[in-house]
């Protein structure tokens, strides 16, 4: 693998895990109630709680389904909201909901999930200041700053040069352009640029598509579990971040990067 002079990192599986909180669904439509009723709208929680799950699962869908298209385009935060979790509310109810945009949408999501720091990452982030290596993010997400504002909380954004979001971008990934953005806003050629993912239908396609100098995989939630084949393979994976660590190393110091297999390896394997 050639040497970095960027790492663009995805978020979730990453740079950070998560773990679906008990209760959440509840609190989360109890949020929504309170929200509709300050403006007047009187929705139960148990249809609110309905809506929201059924909504979810069709924009889980909705995901998958944008990882086969070529370039595909990001959802508007009012999309989000009035035709997938508040499309069979009354029509009052949905613009009052849609009107909350991504602030609503960053609440659901921290009642729904809680974060952590992904083993090794606060090394990785050093080691590549201390070589020189910028440090983009590059992620998926329907509210971006909520993956700000945790990047802050966990201690990590003085290590980050650039933050793309799809939210904020208008495209998602698989679409090369968003690692683009990233490399250009780093001021590093694509090809001198590792991209960090862990899944294979979003991330190791975009790295392809986009012309980076090498894809890596950290294995995650999703890693080997793909909605559909994939074609496209990773150049290396790892368990964790913390596997990162000894490549950039190796490829930094010029001594190349002797444990990488000779081929790509199958995350599945």
């Amino acid at each position: 693998m050639p040497r970095p002079r960027a790492l663009l990192l995805d978020f979730a599986g990453v740079i950070l895990e998560s773990v679906e909180r008990p209760g959440w669904r509840t609190r989360a439509a109890e949020l929504l109630h309170r929200h509709l009723a300050d403006a007047g709208h009187h929705q139960p929680v148990e249809r609110l709680e309905t809506s929201l799950g059924a909504g979810l699962a069709a924009l889980h869908d909705w995901r998958n389904a944008a990882g086969r298209r070529r370039e595909p385009v990001e959802l508007t935060h009012r999309e989000i909201w009035e035709d997938f979790i508040a499309s069979d509310l009354p029509a009052p109810a949905r613009a009052r909901l849609a009107a909350g945009g991504a602030r609503l949408l960053g609440e659901v999501t921290l009642l729904r999930r809680e974060y952590r720091t992904r083993p090794g990452i606060p090394e990785l982030l050093r080691a590549a200041a201390g070589a020189g290596v910028r440090v983009g993010v590059v992620s998926n997400a329907h509210a971006g700053l909520v993956h700000r504002a945790l990047l802050r909380d966990h201690g990590l954004a003085d290590g980050v040069g650039v933050e793309i979001y799809s939210d904020e971008v208008g495209i998602r990934k698989p679409h090369p352009g968003m690692l683009h953005l990233a490399a250009g806003a780093l001021g590093v050629p694509i090809g001198e640029c590792w991209f960090v993912g862990d899944t294979l239908d979003r991330d190791v396609v975009a790295g392809r598509r986009a012309g980076v100098g090498a894809v890596l995989v950290t294995r995650a939630e999703r890693t080997d579990h793909p909605p559909y084949p994939v074609v496209e393979r990773p150049d290396v994976v790892v368990d964790t971040p913390e596997g990162l660590l000894p490549l950039l190393a190796a490829s930094v110091s010029g001594s190349g990067p002797a444990s990488v297999p000779d081929g790509p390896t199958d995350p599945s394997g």
